[in-house]
């Protein structure tokens, strides 16, 4: 029996053994090709750095004949040399299948041991296998300056001209970098690359779907005896992955084998990977978001393939020694859009035809600080801090006498129903001496329209004293459902409006005979959960909603939109971080953007809803 089980072991080992990955020609020394040159370094952080105290080694492969005084072609490496790149370096570039490159060979950060019994700090795992934009700061703000400094380099800063790569962690670390900087890199090579549970890279297939499609050309690579642990399964990852790129429209390819955890195989086909990447450098080296147009991106349906403009700003645009800050928008049926500069509490206004102009360049002493709408007869209006310290709702005219609603006490968000009955929510702090001073958690309430003070109508809580004040407030097209953002916070609230029967003839402060039907609110509760990426805290600001009943909520990550259901379908790439949105333009069908600083509207396909100038529709029913 012996020799049997002997031979059926060895026959079993023989079917399980890795397969050998021998090294083609082309990584290995050629004779007549000229050789590049290796520069050895190191680089020690500064304690400004986004990682202080880190020491690193690198080498650059500085091909043959390089001219430093021109702009050059690069290619970033994690874990220092691998894949036997200068060999292959050398090689393609003599049969002109690549251009003359720079490499760039990276070791991970150490934070030195603190005595001679102690071990260092290993960065690897947190700079790499994170999702955050840190070590791409790192990269392009830091270490890659410093390199061009201290060797005399000058590297392209084209994106079509730069490529970056790694293996496992610095092959995920490869990806978010040009993820998170498409216009600094656009070509990628992961080999293994870890797209598993560590620090949240196992999100990355479901983000790439929902992101607008970024301008990448990537290749990944991984086999059946990758690694399968705690965090994850690389050879079933590294695959859904590179679904996802397809099924995005990305310019991606694959090779999969039988190979383990190594750069065995990523070293054997890496020549014809940089053919791959680099194909027709010579005549065409522009990489596009979606080229051949078979993304199958939500968004397209909305936003198509337009991009944001930049609205231009008056020349005297800056009051009071400062750039405007922009944090409140609000459109009226015309789709002329209205903004509130926070820092000088100046009123901005944005036609469907002409330049943006200031409608009211000085109005400190209504201390805005908290919402903007635009009230039945399109003009805008704003909560704000009077000097007695309650909360006023008040028309914003030049003259800014004209108000429509006065003493809205502890409000710091509303928004108006088209018969003109507004809803608010109530402020994080309220004075001393407001009745819900001592209340907990956030709340939606019914304005009672006639002025009476310290008056509020119907109310629903969260009852949770983590729910901190609402951001932004909007309705949904039939006008029956109000949804909520926090600023830090990745879930959406809802409440319902119903009307109920009020004895008090709709004045709760003196009864009345009849009974008339009023406005309440109910059933406050989470609705929504918005994308959120580990290691990055979600700001989520304003919030809109387009004919169909989709919900736009501006977050840090973009415009994020969801369907009726509340799911969170796509994400729509901005080019800064808003803090508001609403539609406006000729037939409310441009997106703006409030970004601080600047202002920015999109084309879209979608038509949006304002609520308190339009009768109540009907959208279509979702897809549940």
């Amino acid at each position: 029996m012996r020799p049997i089980l002997a031979l059926l072991l060895l026959t079993r080992l023989a079917f399980t053994a890795e397969p050998e990955f021998p090294l083609t020609e082309d990584s290995k020394p050629q004779p007549n090709v000229p050789k590049g040159t290796m520069l050895k370094g190191s680089y020690s952080a500064k304690d400004s750095s986004v990682f202080p105290g880190t020491e690193r080694e690198y080498q650059i492969y500085l091909p043959a004949g390089f001219d430093k005084s021109k702009p050059a072609p690069f290619m970033v490496f994690q874990d220092g040399v691998i894949y036997q790149a200068p060999v292959v370096f050398d090689n393609l570039i003599a049969k002109k299948d690549i251009p003359p490159l720079v490499g760039i060979f990276i070791k991970p950060g150490v934070v030195p041991a603190a005595n001679d019994k102690a071990l260092p700090r290993y960065n690897r795992s947190y700079e790499y296998d994170s999702i955050t934009p840190t070590y791409s700061h790192f990269l392009l703000d830091e270490f890659l300056p410093a390199i061009e400094n201290k060797h005399g380099l000058k590297l392209s800063a084209d994106p079509n001209l730069a490529a970056i790569s790694g293996n496992s962690s610095g092959g995920i670390c490869a990806f978010m970098a040009a993820w998170h900087r498409p216009d600094r890199f656009r070509r990628v090579f992961t080999g293994v690359g870890t797209y598993v549970g560590i620090h949240g890279a196992d999100q990355l297939p479901v983000l790439v779907r929902k992101f607008e499609p970024k301008p990448l050309r990537v290749f990944l690579q991984s086999g059946t005896g990758d690694n399968n642990l705690y965090c994850g399964d690389w050879w079933m990852a590294n695959q859904t992955m590179e679904r996802s790129l397809t099924w995005a429209g990305y310019d991606v390819n694959h090779a999969w084998g039988e190979g383990g955890h190594n750069a065995k195989h990523a070293s054997q086909i890496f020549p014809d990977v940089l053919r791959w990447l680099w194909r027709d450098w010579q005549t065409n080296i522009e990489i596009k978001a979606n080229a051949k147009g078979e993304s199958k991106w939500k968004g397209y349906e909305v936003v198509g393939e337009g991009e944001w403009e930049m609205l231009q700003m008056p020349v005297d645009s800056k009051l009071e020694g400062s750039a405007p800050d922009f944090h409140r928008l609000a459109a009226a049926k015309d789709g002329t859009a209205f903004a509130i500069a926070r820092n000088s509490s100046s009123l901005w206004t944005v036609p469907t035809d002409g330049p943006v102009t200031i409608m009211a360049n000085s109005m400190r002493q209504s201390h805005i600080r908290f919402d903007l709408g635009v009230s039945l007869d399109g003009q805008p209006v704003a909560l704000y801090a009077g000097p007695e310290g309650r909360i006023h709702l008040k028309g914003l005219s030049p003259d800014d006498k004209k108000a429509v609603f006065n003493r809205v006490v502890g409000a710091s968000v509303f928004v108006m129903r088209s018969d003109g009955q507004i809803f608010a929510g109530l402020e994080e702090d309220f004075p001393e001496g407001n009745p819900f001073a001592q209340h907990k958690g956030a709340a939606i309430f019914v304005v009672p329209k006639k002025e009476e003070p310290g008056g509020l109508g119907s109310s629903a809580w969260t009852e949770s004293a983590a729910v901190r004040a609402f951001e932004k407030l909007c309705l949904s097209p039939d006008q029956t459902v109000i949804y909520a953002s926090q600023k830090e916070s990745g879930v959406i609230f809802s409440a319902q409006v119903i009307d109920v029967e009020d004895p008090t003839g709709g004045d709760s402060f003196a009864a009345k005979p009849d009974k008339i039907s009023v406005p309440a609110i109910h059933a406050l509760q989470p609705f929504g959960d918005l994308e959120e990426t580990r290691g990055q805290q979600l700001k989520a600001g304003g919030l809109c909603v387009d004919t169909n009943g989709w919900l736009y909520v501006a977050t840090s990550l973009g415009i994020q939109v969801c369907d009726q259901a509340g799911r969170v379908n796509f994400i729509i790439k901005t080019p800064q971080k808003p803090q508001d949105i609403c539609f406006g333009g000729k037939d409310l069908s441009e997106l703006f953007i409030a970004c601080g600083d600047a202002i920015y509207k999109r084309p879209t396909k979608a038509h949006g809803i304002v609520s308190g100038q339009m009768a109540p529709i009907t959208p279509p029913k979702p897809k549940l």
